[in-house]
């Protein structure tokens, strides 16, 4: 029997891991066929439409993999302040882990694309949305109005997103550290009394 070709997972493993490095555009095919051991070939016929689709799959499937992460760490029922502690336990873990070399996948696409890719954009805004609102969700059901959960989900996402760039310049957890203990008050102070 033949063996299941392996190619288009490994080219999209091996574009997380170069595309959370150097962002979308710091990357070229050469280096993703190379780093993926995939041959020239199954590019186009796995991806027909090049980087871009490689692009938004790999913001796509990051994207689920995170909202998941939420949506689980919510129906935990830990209150907000561990909720917070958690997810950002795991970004400055996860910085540290890439030895402060690599920011994440979505923060260093979304910040690294131009205006010629329309589905990269939208997969990236996709993504953000879904996370904001697995975010809002999770405030909501700890106490948040309506109103002040999309402000905290848009802040949490906003603090996140930048302490994962940060954290990659600084080669340090500090920013991790220093988000939770913003979104915290921030959410002491948008609960209600």
């Amino acid at each position: 029997m033949a063996k299941t070709s392996s190619a288009r997972e490994d080219m999209l493993t091996a574009a997380v891991d170069l595309f959370a490095a150097r962002g979308y555009e710091g990357v070229g095919i050469a280096e993703l066929l190379t780093k993926s051991g995939s041959p020239r070939g199954s590019l186009y016929f796995h991806f027909p439409g090049g980087k871009e689709q490689i692009g938004a799959e790999v913001v796509a499937r990051v994207g689920a993999e995170v909202a998941a992460r939420f949506r689980g760490l919510h129906d935990s029922g830990v209150d907000l302040e561990t909720f917070i502690d958690r997810v950002f336990k795991t970004t400055a873990k996860e910085s540290k882990e890439r030895n402060y070399t690599a920011s994440c996948p979505m923060a260093a696409i979304a910040t690294g694309f131009g205006n010629d890719n329309p589905k990269l954009a939208a997969a990236v805004r996709s993504a953000f949305a879904a996370w904001e609102s697995e975010i809002r969700t999770a405030a909501k059901a700890r106490g948040l109005t309506d109103a002040n959960a999309s402000v905290f989900a848009s802040a949490m996402l906003a603090a996140m997103e930048g302490a994962f760039v940060t954290s990659k310049a600084l080669e340090s957890s500090d920013p991790h550290k220093n988000a939770a203990r913003a979104i915290k008050a921030l959410a002491a102070a948008l609960l209600p009394n």
